[in-house]
């Protein structure tokens, strides 16, 4: 079987990128686009605990323009599955629009008439994957006017798949090994304090009472109460526990969606 090297090459700059979850994005926008030959490349993310959930595209726009878009977009995505991005609908696939309607039936869906064909999008081809309560979805767009994408693009696409999967796993997993201790503690313990949290750091660290009264500038005893109160909303009456939750990534269950930790790229 011969080897696809346009698909070769784009899955080695996926690899090589080491992206975490913010730089990730603007890698596939750029390997969708020459991958696929798509003028704008879309790349959302919904978090299923909390049903938050981020859009980007490749290209900039009008705020208040995408903003109309997806409220058009968010009435008439249920009037076929095409539009759901449900990963069990779409499976392993590629899917393009061409797959459900002609051209004639495209023009006049709704869907088209308020939200494509509004901002000179035409042609649409995407995939779709689930992992750890996230669901995401990659897709490519032809302006107005552009040819239909064909099999062999689709067979890219569709190739491409596992490695942004794949891709997209590590990317998370970056982005939770960039959390410093303090990260940790405030996401473990919403209640601690910003000064609580920087003396759990420090106990994270193994400084005692006497250094981080010393580092803060602060009274012994003004540290102790601090360390109760910690101790009190961690429950537990050992400095211990600060250490071990500081340098351990909380379960995903009890995480915001990945995306908003700020973690700088």
């Amino acid at each position: 079987m011969q080897r696809d090297s346009t698909l070769d090459d784009e899955i080695i700059r996926l690899y090589e990128s080491e992206s975490n979850l913010h730089t990730l994005p603007g890698v596939l926008f750029a390997g969708v686009g020459r991958l696929v030959d798509a003028e704008v490349v879309s790349f959302t993310e919904f978090h299923r605990p909390s049903w938050d959930f981020r859009s980007l595209i490749s290209v900039g726009d009008d705020p208040e323009v995408r903003a109309r878009g997806m409220q058009a977009f968010a009435k008439h995505m249920h009037s076929h599955p095409f539009w759901q991005h449900d990963p069990a609908f779409y499976g392993e696939r590629a899917l393009r629009e061409s797959d459900f309607f002609s051209d004639e039936e495209f023009v006049e869906l709704p869907i088209a008439k308020e939200v494509f064909l509004p901002s000179g999008a035409r042609r649409i081809m995407g995939i779709a994957f689930e992992h750890a309560g996230y669901v995401v979805t990659v897709v490519g767009h032809r302006v107005v006017g552009r040819p239909a994408f064909s099999d062999e693009e689709r067979d890219r696409m569709q190739g491409f798949r596992p490695h942004i999967l794949r891709g997209y796993r590590q990317a998370q997993e970056r982005t939770l090994a960039a959390l410093t201790p303090s990260d940790r503690l405030r996401l473990a313990f919403p209640a601690l304090t910003p000064r609580q949290v920087e003396v759990a750091s420090w106990i994270a660290q193994g400084k005692s009472n006497e250094e981080i009264a010393a580092i803060l500038g602060v009274g012994l005893d003004a540290v102790k109460a601090h360390v109760k109160a910690i101790n009190s909303k961690i429950d537990s009456d050992s400095r211990r526990a600060a250490i071990v939750i500081a340098h351990t990534t909380p379960p995903f269950a009890d995480l915001p969606p990945l995306w908003k930790l700020g973690v700088e790229g």
